[in-house]
């Protein structure tokens, strides 16, 4: 990955979204959609992966963004409050 994309991985992190979405601990649809448009506008593979959820376990969404081969940053939000499954 070139050095501007590994900038553009870090402003991506510290930007609103994310501490916005840590703060309150639970994230939206909207939030999501605002998050996969950055990081296809800035260039930078992920994946997503959404647990629908069950009675035990809240629903989540993983994102997983590659800086390098050997490297990667994993998030997990939550779509609402409870216990999540890894």
């Amino acid at each position: 990955m070139r050095e501007e994309n590994i900038n553009d991985v870090l402003s991506l992190l510290s930007s609103y979204i994310f501490k916005d979405c840590n703060e309150l601990g639970v994230i939206t649809l909207g939030q999501i959609h605002s998050i996969i448009n950055i990081l296809v506008k800035a260039n930078i593979p992920f994946t997503l992966i959404l647990n629908e959820g069950t009675r035990r376990v809240a629903k989540s969404a993983i994102f997983t963004i590659s800086i390098t081969p050997t490297f990667e940053i994993r998030k997990i939000f939550q779509f609402e409050e409870g216990r999540i499954v890894i």
